[in-house]
């Protein structure tokens, strides 16, 4: 087993990254795009252990506890996020924003310098729509000069939002939904998720909905993932069952849906009035009929 083992999801993902490892064509930046869910910055950390790991380089040390042997030095630092050769710019302050001094500061100013104990040093953007404009300007000049052993991946759901200077520069790759919605670590919030998911996935809504998907802090935009989920497995199905209104129907109502997840997750959207516009949206759809 290796680092990718928790990504088997993603076969076509990983597929294509470890060929690039293998083939020593990794590219100076990635673009991990996927619907809201999917594991990119997982996917970013274990492609950094990959590229990093002492043991066994290309695939990275194995993540399972019980597999009998400890990571490697450099693994355990990245998995721990402590290793100095891998920078992750997370978005910041009540605006839920990557600001221009944490490009300044964490990117600009280590570029010049060699990584400090590994082979590559590896920036990581965790949703590269939440740049302020003049730090996705910094960093469109660094990618436009990408200097030695430094790789740079950003991580987006909304990749149509990125200045298209930015996505010329990167090699893109698209991965799929995740296999578990955000918060299964707790079974009494993935329980509530899903429900409320469900309750939003209907096509008449209860006008406590905004309300109770709001009052749990984070949930909204896990919900908004729930509904468009419940709304694609009932497209799926009437296709499968040639019903192709339905399935229509069903599609539309989950894009508009997934149309909110920015708004809610990135940009910092009050989640009640998100979520109430969201609905008043959804009136004006054609309903999808009972399942």
């Amino acid at each position: 087993m290796s680092v990718w083992q928790g990504l088997e999801a993603q076969e076509r993902a990983v597929a294509q990254l470890r060929r690039s490892i293998e083939r020593g064509r990794v590219p100076h930046a990635y673009l991990f795009s996927g619907p809201p869910g999917a594991p990119l910055v997982d996917a970013a950390r274990a492609l950094a252990m990959a590229l990093s790991c002492q043991r066994t380089p290309g695939e990275g040390c194995d993540l399972d506890p019980d597999a009998g042997q400890g990571m490697c030095d450099a693994c355990a630092k990245i998995a721990s996020g402590i290793h100095p050769d891998v920078v992750t710019l997370v978005r910041e302050g009540a605006a839920q924003i990557v600001p221009i001094e944490s490009v300044r500061n964490q990117v600009i100013a280590r570029v010049g310098f060699p990584p400090h104990e590994g082979l590559v040093r590896v920036f990581i953007v965790e949703e590269a729509t939440a740049m302020a404009p003049p730090a996705a300007n910094a960093l469109l000049k660094t990618l436009e000069e990408p200097p030695s052993r430094t790789l740079f991946v950003l991580c987006t759901t909304a990749p149509d939002q990125l200045l298209p200077t930015i996505r010329s520069r990167c090699q893109r790759v698209r991965f799929g939904a995740g296999t578990a919605l955000p918060g299964d670590a707790d079974p009494a919030r993935a329980e509530r998720v899903a429900a409320l998911g469900a309750e939003l996935a209907r096509d008449v809504h209860d006008p406590s909905l905004p309300v109770r998907i709001a009052e749990a802090k984070g949930d909204a935009a896990p919900v908004l993932v729930a509904a468009a989920r419940a709304l694609h497995v009932r497209a799926h199905a009437a296709a499968t069952g040639g019903n192709v209104e339905v399935a229509h129907r069903a599609g539309t109502r989950a894009q508009a849906i997934l149309s909110w997840h920015t708004a809610v997750a990135i940009h910092n959207a009050n989640p009640q009035l998100a979520i109430e516009a969201l609905i008043a949206q959804l009136r004006g759809l054609p309903e999808v009929g009972a399942p």
